[in-house]
């Protein structure tokens, strides 16, 4: 079974993990006058409801790389966008990638490139073949903050595990396929071949939206 709550237990453990994920089980133990077997299980749970994806660490990267990061907007036909985030994404400059909606609909962000590095990166996008991208926007960014975690609630809370494809909360077995650039869960393996087959389409460009904003308007229709 999947979780679908978080009590105040949780959320003290989570926010520790937050703050550092070397914190030991007894560490945790300690400060939630739990077990560390009760630890480890919690701990689990959140790895297997999808709730905690990995545990890493945050390099400052400035102390190993040179040079300055850089923002790219791009504007790719729907029928190449899944190719080109994938082929592109191979690159070791790519620190985060968003398929968004709007003008722009790739967004990327890189690491830290010295001037060979961007030269180099732009002609990788320039080099892509056919005419599969249509604009382009690059920028130098001045300055970089780090990405601030997320400051969980002290009150328990609900998980919000809703299908991608139906939309439906459920409980259960969790089935997950990254899918148009980013991870996808569905509440059977039925509906995540649907939400599959319209993704295709949308690369394709035989639909004008994602799979998800597609079936919302068939159920809209339906009303």
């Amino acid at each position: 079974m999947i979780m679908h709550k978080l009590d105040k237990t949780d959320l003290r453990i989570l926010s520790a993990l937050i703050e550092n994920s070397r914190t030991t089980y007894a560490a945790l133990a300690r400060e939630t006058n739990l077990t560390i077997p009760s630890i480890k299980t919690r701990i689990e749970k959140y790895i297997k409801s999808g709730l905690i994806e990995k545990f890493t660490i945050i390099l400052d990267e400035n102390m190993i790389m040179q040079g300055t990061s850089m923002t790219f907007l791009l504007k790719v036909k729907p029928a190449e966008l899944d190719r080109i985030a994938k082929e592109l994404f191979e690159s070791p400059y790519i620190a985060n990638m968003s398929v968004t909606s709007g003008h722009y609909n790739l967004i990327i962000v890189t690491h830290n490139m010295r001037d060979m590095d961007k030269l180099e990166f732009i002609k990788k996008i320039n080099t892509l073949p056919g005419d599969s991208i249509l604009e382009l926007v690059s920028s130098i960014n001045l300055e970089t903050f780090m990405c601030k975690p997320i400051s969980l609630p002290s009150a328990p809370i609900n998980l919000f595990i809703r299908c991608d494809y139906c939309h439906r909360e459920f409980s259960g077995e969790l089935f997950s396929k990254a899918i148009l650039g980013r991870k996808r869960y569905f509440c059977s393996p039925v509906c995540q071949d649907k939400y599959e087959d319209r993704a295709k389409k949308y690369i394709k460009g035989e639909l004008f939206n994602k799979p998800e904003e597609e079936k919302q308007m068939d159920e809209d229709k339906k009303k």
